[in-house]
């Protein structure tokens, strides 16, 4: 695991896949990727749901046999950097299992891989920029879809982000070859009609700096398991530091048995 990080670091590329399930290739019949995009430390079964959803939705396009998925890992400064709490390596090797996991209960092509970004902007143009190189591939025929919960939906669309810059200008280059999926939030920090307000809003033309063409690429699901929208990284870190079981059930059963057999995440 350590060399298919440090061949990537090596290589200087942007965007490099390390793993697929079945193909080898993206195939030509795959209209669009699946991006979930995340620190995975680890991979849970929120991540999960997250993909599961995604493919359900049509995107006004796409057949649920038209898309595949793609699990993304930013390694930036991964040469000069010792993430924690958790290994590089360890995530990758999580993620593989997740990848696995995600293959068989969902029959979907999967794929992992890595990117030196860490805008979606950037990590758009890397994965297009890959896809553009596969002389068997249209790459104006597929779309991204990065894969995002509501809070994350907020600051992607925050113009202070881009200042001095618009957001207009920032974001429209992604917006041309690649959409955005998010799952609502499930606590009362805001409530479920306040965020379907915000894409009419946005729809309306109603929130500044936010072009209004742009909520034809936001795609809004309502998260349906209460229990899964409440599963976070870190709440399984402080589970597993205290000897606390519950994790248990927050992770696919091969990623429980490798956190347990390697000790990650104990104090």
């Amino acid at each position: 695991m350590s060399k298919l990080l440090q061949d990537f670091i090596n290589s200087k590329s942007a965007f490099r896949v390390i793993y697929s399930t079945p193909s080898n290739t993206f195939e030509g019949r795959i209209r669009r990727i699946c991006v979930l995009d995340s620190s995975f430390n680890p991979p849970h079964l929120g991540h999960y749901s997250l993909v599961k959803e995604s493919l359900i939705c049509n995107y006004n396009d796409s057949p649920s046999h038209n898309k595949m998925v793609l699990l993304l890992l930013s390694v930036n400064n991964a040469d000069k950097l010792t993430p924690q709490p958790a290994s590089f390596h360890h995530r990758i090797e999580m993620m593989f299992k997740l990848a696995d996991h995600i293959h068989e209960s969902l029959k979907i092509d999967v794929k992992v891989g890595l990117t030196n970004h860490a805008k979606f902007v950037d990590k758009s143009k890397a994965i297009c920029s890959y896809l553009s190189n596969d002389k068997q591939l249209s790459i104006s025929s597929i779309r991204l879809s990065f894969l995002v919960g509501f809070d994350t939906l907020i600051r992607i669309l925050n113009p202070k982000y881009y200042v001095p810059n618009s957001l207009a200008s920032a974001l429209g280059g992604f917006f041309e070859t690649s959409d955005l999926f998010c799952l609502t939030r499930s606590d009362d920090s805001i409530s479920l009609e306040n965020q379907f307000d915000y894409l009419d809003s946005i729809a309306s033309g109603d929130i500044d700096g936010v072009p209004k063409h742009w909520s034809s690429n936001i795609f809004l699901s309502h998260n349906e398991s209460l229990e899964l929208s409440k599963i976070s990284s870190s709440s399984i870190r402080s589970n597993i530091s205290h000897n606390n079981e519950e994790w248990f059930n927050k992770v696919t059963p091969d990623i429980k048995n490798y956190i347990a057999n390697e000790g990650i995440y104990k104090d």
